[in-house]
């Protein structure tokens, strides 16, 4: 079954402990959309970092995370899937049933339902997916389409984008990776997010999901080191460098 888009973003420079992907959807229904205005809806969740894919599905039930490091994943892949059989279905049965009336109001009326209703169908249920496989042959795959009540959704184009980013993070070649922001959420802050995995986070809300942060090192200086002495610096008598104090004056040397 086809999921609907909670909230999304795509970033090329996200911020420190940002994924450069984020996709947050959950099941198509009356239902499932009143469970998400309660903030209780079960949700999938696809996270992309600068190491790996996390991909989760969560309700109150209960959570199935698969975590996938870059160097396991043989290939991406994304399609599309347009309903226009269907959407023609739905029209020819609107005109076939506009003849059995034999009234040329009655054909137009029928035909004027049926291009609205097929129009309707093939516009709300394209289907887009984007997926990766593992070296194991196991497959990640995640199938979405446009949603209405939270106003989201991503087309092909943005969706090649995605796939752009996590090739670079996969291959790691060091080029640089073309300039992406983009993304969407409702206002409903309970619409956007995650799946609570217990009660007591659906009474307190659940917090930010988890990402792997990107490392931020900070280089350390090298030590410094003093030269040897020769001589005391104060009386210039011959010293050693195991020597602590000078014989002469009893300076410490070190």
């Amino acid at each position: 079954m086809a999921l609907v888009i909670k909230s999304w973003s795509v970033k090329s420079k996200p911020a420190t402990g940002e994924p450069y992907v984020r996709v947050v959807a959950r099941q198509s229904g009356f239902w499932s959309f009143i469970f998400s205005l309660l903030g209780i809806d079960a949700t999938t969740t696809l996270v992309v970092s600068n190491t790996r894919i996390e991909f989760e599905q969560g309700s109150l039930s209960g959570f199935m995370s698969r975590l996938t490091t870059f160097d396991h994943i043989s290939s991406s892949f994304y399609g599309s899937h347009k309903p226009w059989k269907t959407a023609l279905m739905i029209l020819g049965v609107c005109i076939f049933l506009g003849g059995l009336f034999k009234s040329g109001w009655a054909m137009f009326a029928m035909l004027l339902i049926g291009s609205i209703a097929g129009g309707l169908y093939y516009f709300l249920n394209r289907e887009l997916m984007i997926g990766f496989a593992e070296d194991s042959g196991a497959q990640v795959l995640i199938c979405f389409k446009k949603s209405i009540i939270e106003g989201q959704e991503i087309n092909e184009e943005q969706l090649r984008k995605i796939i752009t980013i996590v090739e670079h993070l996969i291959k790691d070649s060091g080029l640089p990776m073309p300039d992406v922001d983009m993304g969407g959420t409702p206002e409903n802050a309970r619409m956007a997010g995650v799946a609570p995995q217990n009660l007591g986070e659906v009474f307190k809300g659940v917090a930010p999901a988890a990402v792997v942060s990107q490392a931020v090192f900070t280089p350390v200086p090298p030590p410094t080191f003093k030269p040897a002495l020769s001589a005391c610096p104060k009386c210039a008598t011959s010293v050693t460098p195991q020597d602590t104090f000078c014989g002469g004056c009893g300076y410490k040397l070190q």
